[in-house]
C-alpha cells in the first residue's frame, strides 16, 4: 500500500502537508515502526521530509461510524422512519427518547440500536409525560442498558448527580446557564430561584467570580442532591443553599442581591413581585417564559406592568430564546434591568 514514510521527528509536519494537499487515505490508520511512521497515502506524490514507498503490509482500517439509519434497515418501514426519533437528551450517561405511539411496538428495538451506536450512554429512557406537579418532576421508563435512572451530568466544568424522576433538569440549558455565568461581575451576590439539584449555582459558582451564591428549593429530595453536588464540586464556601417555597425563605435571608435568576418557565412572573422587593436598584433579573413569539411583546407589557404594581421599573437588556419546548413555543429569557 502506497504511504509517505518518515521519522518520527517529522511526523506532524508531514501529516499536515499530506491533510492540505489531500493525499492522506482516511480510510486507514498509520502504522508507527522502529522510531518511524507511514502515512497511508491516497495517491503518489513528492512529500517534503519523507519517503514514499509502496508497503508490505497493510493498514488497519478506521472504524467507520456506524448510523441508526444503517442499523434499521430492513427493520422499520418507510412510514416508521419517518417518525424515528431524532432530536434527543442526553443527561450524564442517559438518553432520554420521545417515542410516539405509532412506534411503541419496537421502541426496544430502538432504543438497543442507539445504545449501540452511543458509546458514552449506558441507559436509553422513553419519556413517560411532560414535567408536571408540584415539583415540576417527570416520569421515565427504561429501555435498555442498566437498570439506573440516576446519572451524573458534567457541564461547564461542574459534575451533577441526578435522578430523572426526582428532580428538574433541563440539559438543553447548559448554554444558557454558561451565558449568565459569563455576565456575573466580581463581587456579586447572586440568587437562583427554584434551584433544584443546583445546576445554576454550580455553573454560576465555578464561572464567575461572584462573592456568594445563594439557591431556594422546594423539593426537599432535589435539595438533598444539591447539597451532595456542591460537596462534590468543593463549593461549599460558594453556595448557601435554603429548602422551602421562595415566598417564606427570601424574607429570611437578609440581604438584597445584585443579580437574581429566576429558572421556572412557567410562572415565574407570580415571583417577580418579591424579586423586585430583593434586587438592588440597578441589578438584574432573569426572568424566565414560555412563549409564542406573537406573545413576546404583550408579556413585556405584562411584566412592566406588574413592576409598576409594586412601585419599581424594570427596562428589558435582552430578549434570549434559549429552547424550544414545543412547535411554535419557545423558552424565553427576559433579562430585566430594575431601574428604580
Amino acid at each position: 500500500m502506497l504511504a509517505a514514510y518518515t521519522e518520527l521527528q517529522n511526523a506532524q509536519s508531514v501529516k499536515e502537508y499530506l491533510t492540505k494537499k489531500q493525499l492522506l487515505d482516511y480510510d486507514h490508520l498509520p502504522v508507527k515502526e522502529l522510531g518511524n511512521i507511514y502515512f497511508p497515502m491516497s495517491k503518489k506524490a513528492v512529500v517534503p521530509k519523507a519517503k514514499v514507498v509502496n508497503t508490505k503490509f497493510t493498514f488497519p482500517g478506521k472504524e467507520k461510524p456506524t448510523t441508526i439509519d444503517e442499523l434499521l434497515k430492513n427493520k422499520l418501514t418507510k412510514e416508521e422512519f419517518a417518525l424515528l426519533p431524532r432530536s434527543q437528551e442526553v443527561v450524564g450517561r442517559i438518553l432520554i427518547l420521545e417515542i410516539p405511539p405509532e412506534l411503541t411496538a419496537k421502541e426496544k428495538l430502538i432504543a438497543e440500536t442507539y445504545l449501540k451506536i452511543h458509546k458514552n450512554i449506558d441507559t436509553v429512557v422513553r419519556k413517560e409525560g411532560i414535567h408536571g406537579g408540584e415539583f415540576r418532576t417527570r416520569t421515565v421508563r427504561i429501555l435498555a442498558g442498566k437498570k439506573s435512572k440516576e446519572t451524573t451530568h458534567k457541564e461547564s466544568g461542574i459534575e451533577m448527580k441526578l435522578h430523572l424522576e426526582k428532580t428538574y433538569f433541563s440539559a438543553r440549558s447548559g448554554n444558557e446557564r454558561l451565558r449568565i455565568a459569563k455576565m456575573i461581575k466580581k463581587g456579586e451576590n447572586v440568587l437562583v430561584m427554584f434551584s433544584g439539584a443546583a445546576p445554576f449555582p454550580l455553573v454560576f459558582a465555578r464561572n464567575s467570580s461572584a462573592q456568594q451564591i445563594y439557591g431556594i428549593e422546594l423539593n426537599p429530595l432535589a435539595h438533598a442532591y444539591a447539597h451532595d453536588n456542591i460537596h462534590l464540586n468543593h463549593l461549599e464556601n460558594k453556595i448557601t443553599l435554603y429548602n422551602g417555597n421562595v415566598l417564606t425563605v427570601m424574607p429570611k435571608i437578609k440581604i438584597n442581591f445584585d443579580r437574581i435568576a429566576m429558572p421556572l418557565p412557567k410562572t415565574g412572573e407570580d415571583f417577580l413581585p418579591i424579586a423586585l422587593s430583593r434586587t438592588k436598584i440597578g441589578g438584574m433579573i432573569h426572568l424566565y417564559a414560555f412563549l409564542d413569539e406573537k406573545e413576546i411583546v404583550a408579556h413585556i407589557l405584562k411584566v412592566k406592568e406588574i413592576a409598576r404594581g409594586v412601585k419599581h421599573a424594570v427596562r428589558v437588556v435582552r430578549t434570549v430564546f434559549c429552547g424550544q419546548f414545543s412547535p411554535g413555543t419557545f423558552r424565553v429569557c427576559f433579562d430585566l434591568k430594575v431601574v428604580r
